[in-house]
């Protein structure tokens, strides 16, 4: 019997439905995806919805906490996971990822002076200037690993407040996941606010199913590699994240 407070909710596999792709999400990233208007919208929704009419399916979200989108997948409730996952080697133990989707990473919003100065890895990694992350994330872990010469390293509780020290002058440089990152900087531009063309990590978003679905990772990796190659999967990443990298993919 588990102790009081460690009990965990278990959602319910859906009725199986032979038409229906199950899609497990976590609404709670735009611009990938979140809700509006009790709706499931952003980048991996339209993505998600494009998957179900190519199977010939209806497309159905299950909203789950982070946690649970990989047990949920290994125990039938959901079909595929496309919840802006990045691909680990951790994760690859227990799932199937298909081809990635989109390169992302940690990037750096800053001041529109700024943008010639800083356009490496490296000159960011060198600066002694006052530097903003949110605690906990991995942007935190890059400022105290990779930025010793930063003269402030500061912590905010949310990309919003960390930004807002950006607009107001108390940082100079503001690290967060670049998805995010990149919408935020659609909406603060007449702040002034732009992103510098770095990447200080290297990762890579794809979607997660169970490793004996062999079926459907086929299948998917196909609608992925036909997108890239008309230039649907740029068009779709380009309206929601106007300044992601025009690059493909390796």
């Amino acid at each position: 019997m588990p102790t009081k407070g460690t009990e965990k909710t278990i959602v319910p596999a859906p009725t199986p439905v032979e038409n229906v792709l199950w899609v497990g999400v976590t609404p709670d990233a735009p611009p990938l995806i979140f809700k509006q208007g009790g709706r499931m919208v952003g980048l991996v929704a339209e993505l998600a919805t494009a998957l179900a009419k190519e199977l010939n399916k209806s497309v159905r979200f299950l909203e789950l906490e982070w946690n649970d989108l990989i047990p949920a997948l290994l125990e039938n409730r959901t079909d595929i996971i496309m919840s802006g996952m990045t691909i680990t080697a951790m994760r690859q133990v227990r799932i199937a990822f298909t081809s990635p989707y989109l390169k992302t990473g940690q990037t750096v919003l800053a001041h529109g002076e700024d943008l010639a100065q800083y356009s490496s890895a490296a000159s960011i990694k060198k600066t002694n200037r006052r530097v903003g992350f949110v605690k906990g994330t991995t942007g935190d872990f890059i400022v105290q690993q990779e930025l010793p010469l930063a003269s402030q390293k500061s912590p905010y509780p949310s990309a919003e407040k960390g930004v807002q020290a950006l607009v107001e002058g108390r940082i100079d440089f503001f690290i967060y996941d670049a998805p995010v990152a990149w919408l935020i900087t659609s909406e603060r531009e007449a702040d002034g606010v732009v992103p510098l063309p770095v990447l200080l990590t290297e990762e890579y978003l794809a979607w997660g199913v169970r490793k004996n679905d062999t079926q459907l990772l086929q299948h998917a990796n196909r609608l992925l590699e036909t997108w890239e190659s008309d230039g649907r999967l740029q068009k779709v990443i380009k309206h929601w994240i106007p300044y992601a990298p025009d690059e493909r993919i390796p």
